[in-house]
């Protein structure tokens, strides 16, 4: 469901998305325009450090982690930095992560997802979690070729919160 950029905050409620999110929406309103990957200070949201992750959109089109933080490192068993979509998703995964990855960089947009399991029985995938991710523009300022995201596995807030998938357009 497509919201309003200016409802994000709200629908936020773990407070390493709140940081991620106030630092990239304060870059945005600063500049008028989807930040660059040189603008973000991870000072800025060091508390969600080991849940944030940035991937690139590769020249051949593929997705390609940068860095990826110790809580999810630790949950994939290894150090992702370097490694493509295909190296880290079971195959049935990977179309799924693109598409939403695509609509991040193309549209742009920012988005939120709440969901209970995306890969049924898959080893070391989560049944819960949620992820914000964000487009960023390369270090120029030029192309958009970014995602600046937060992950959050298994949420340990009682009863699972309800499914959600946000996506903000960005005017």
């Amino acid at each position: 469901m497509d919201r309003p950029l200016d409802t994000l905050l709200a629908d936020l409620d773990l407070p390493g998305h709140r940081a991620v999110a106030g630092h990239w929406l304060e870059l945005y309103a600063t500049a008028g325009t989807v930040p660059s990957l040189a603008e973000i200070d991870p000072l800025h949201f060091h508390r969600a450090l080991p849940d944030a992750w940035i991937v690139d959109l590769t020249d051949d089109g593929r997705f390609c982690f940068r860095l990826m933080g110790e809580t999810l490192q630790a949950w994939y068993g290894r150090n992702t930095k370097g490694l493509f979509y295909q190296d880290l998703f079971p195959a049935h995964v990977v179309p799924v992560l693109e598409q939403q990855s695509r609509r991040v960089l193309e549209r742009p947009q920012a988005g939120f997802q709440r969901v209970h399991t995306n890969v049924p029985d898959g080893a070391h995938m989560p049944r819960a979690f949620e992820r914000l991710t964000f487009p960023l523009r390369d270090k120029a300022g030029g192309r958009i070729v970014h995602i600046l995201g937060n992950s959050i596995f298994n949420r340990d807030a009682g009863e699972p919160a309800p499914e959600r998938e946000y996506w903000y357009p960005i005017p």
